[in-house]
């Protein structure tokens, strides 16, 4: 009886446990799809809420055309002469050029593409110059590169204007080439005060802009080698390529004539003389002095200076107005001209060093 008893008692109670157990697995799946409801309508309105109002994107740049279905053949043909063919090609592709223009247009575009972006670099650099004060390296530096820049247009003028017009290409390469080279020293120039954001900013123009001097230079070279043809033109090759020049061609306008193979013209005779040994008399003391006496812009006449043997140590300056002056020593070793200038000097950079140049004073 006894156990009958207990087992009839413990019914009710394990049937308590079992449904206390239910209820709470119940309850649990229920919390459970309330949160995956819940979870799944969120993430379904948050999707739903961007498609009526998406972001509007950022308008893409404008991408013109290829410049090879746009820019005239003859200057493709004739950017083939450069070493920075896209940048040729891409300074080339404006209004100003003509139609259907001939290789000479080309190249007076080319060369007004640099003398344009010339200009640009000399507002950037008097900037520097302006914002220097108290700065003597960078005052220098650019004081420099402003001379190199006037240096450099006045020869790109004498290309475009003189130059070429008058069908005197070798005296047009050597203008540009040297306009070029002004470029380059004042590059060099702003390398050694390199401490602004105004000067890297300039210092990076500034190998545009000789880009752009190059490509020109590039094509006079062609011009002076193969005229018109402009199929035949291509980048231009030196002594390190294995090829040498002759002198000039017959009507090229070369300043020595189409006889000239290099070395001093026999022809050239003496103006003034430099001598150490002034017992004579008749001769200059120093260069300097001999270079002062000669006519300012004269074109029509060489001036020699004959500078006979002996050391003569000094610094020697050609004014621009100076035109035509020629030095003529007694030999190498035995006419020499020495100074003591080098960078590191108060006020002195690699552009002053130069112990014969041509200078603004």
């Amino acid at each position: 009886m006894t156990t009958s008893s207990s087992t009839h008692s413990r019914k009710p109670r394990n049937f308590l446990y079992i449904s206390m157990a239910s209820l709470l697995s119940f309850s649990l799946f229920s919390l459970f799809l309330f949160l995956s409801l819940s979870s799944s309508s969120t993430t379904t309105l948050k999707t739903n809420s961007h498609h009526p109002t998406k972001q509007k994107q950022k308008p893409r740049p404008n991408v013109p055309p290829s410049s090879a279905s746009t820019t005239p053949p003859e200057i493709l043909q004739a950017c083939k002469a450069t070493r920075f063919q896209d940048t040729c090609v891409s300074s080339l592709s404006n209004p100003n050029v003509p139609r259907n223009p001939t290789p000479l247009q080309i190249i007076q575009s080319a060369i007004s593409v640099s003398n344009t972006n010339l200009k640009t670099a000399q507002s950037m650099v008097k900037s520097i110059l302006d914002s220097s004060t108290g700065n003597i390296n960078r005052t220098t530096a650019a004081k420099n590169c402003v001379e190199a820049l006037i240096n450099s247009q006045y020869r790109i003028t004498r290309s475009t204007d003189d130059a070429l017009p008058r069908g005197r290409v070798k005296d047009a390469r050597a203008w540009m080439g040297a306009a070029l080279l002004y470029q380059y020293d004042c590059s060099n120039a702003l390398k050694y005060a390199n401490d602004t954001s105004l000067t890297r900013q300039t210092m990076s123009f500034l190998d545009t802009l000789m880009a752009f001097s190059s490509n020109a230079l590039s094509m006079i070279v062609s011009y002076d080698a193969f005229g018109n043809e402009t199929k035949s033109w291509g980048p231009p090759k030196t002594e390190r390529d294995g090829v040498w020049e002759l002198g000039s061609a017959p009507g090229s306008g070369g300043d020595f004539g189409s006889g000239f193979r290099g070395g001093f013209p026999s022809e050239l005779t003496a103006d003034v003389t430099v001598c150490k040994d002034m017992s004579n008399g008749g001769c200059y003391k120093t260069v300097q002095e001999a270079v002062n006496t000669a006519p300012d812009n004269e074109w029509g006449h060489r001036y020699v200076i004959h500078i006979k043997e002996g050391v003569y140590n000094e610094i020697v300056r050609v004014p621009l107005e100076k035109k035509n002056v020629v030095f003529l020593g007694d030999g190498m070793g035995k006419t020499v001209i020495t100074g003591s200038l080098a960078v590191g000097q108060p006020g002195i950079s690699t552009t002053n060093t130069a112990t014969v140049g041509k200078f603004i004073f």
